[in-house]
């Protein structure tokens, strides 16, 4: 009977890491849409499904600073977390929210299951310093986006003119 829950409790924590390890994995390149784990309908507790679309930087007067400004949704059963974001065009990049006086570091921002989060002109945005090359209207700059539980998710943002408005309605993602 011991060896019976052994075996048992033995194959629930690897079924576990198996769907813990599936959700670090994002699709197969081109613009997949999506991180986390795949296929299938979204139940309640289901691994978090994590797309990101209209990823954007407004040109800076700045030429070695910049932000970034992006939509995250959630298609699964369990919340996640962006944690972190990189990129190899930049020396550094950090979460912000700015307020309407202030504007302070943030450690990161939850994504409810079933739902998302927006990175948005005056809330929440990633500041990104040390720029190189100086970015121009039209290029392509990778974000390597980390989530606490559907690893890293890397997107393209497209350098925009600083008056930029991202599009309403569907998003159209943005994942690669």
């Amino acid at each position: 009977m011991m060896r019976r829950a052994a075996l048992a409790g033995a194959a629930v924590a690897a079924a576990l890491a198996l769907g813990f390890g599936l959700a670090g994995c994002g699709g197969s390149g081109g613009s997949s849409g999506s991180g986390g784990s795949g296929g299938g309908t979204s139940t309640a507790g289901s691994a978090a499904r994590i797309s990101v679309s209209n990823a954007y930087i407004p040109l800076s007067a700045t030429p070695d600073m910049a932000v970034a400004y992006f939509d995250i949704s959630n298609t699964g059963g369990s919340a996640d977390r962006l944690t972190a974001v990189s990129s190899p065009s930049v020396q550094s990049a950090a979460l912000n929210r700015s307020t309407e006086t202030s504007m302070e570091q943030i450690d990161g921002v939850d994504v409810p299951a079933h739902g998302g989060a927006q990175l948005a002109r005056g809330g929440t945005h990633v500041m990104l310093m040390g720029i190189e090359p100086a970015p121009r209207v039209g290029q392509q700059i990778e974000l390597r986006l980390s989530f606490q539980h559907s690893g890293t998710v890397t997107v393209e943002a497209t350098v925009q003119p600083l008056t930029y408005e991202p599009p309403t309605g569907s998003p159209t993602p943005t994942t690669k």
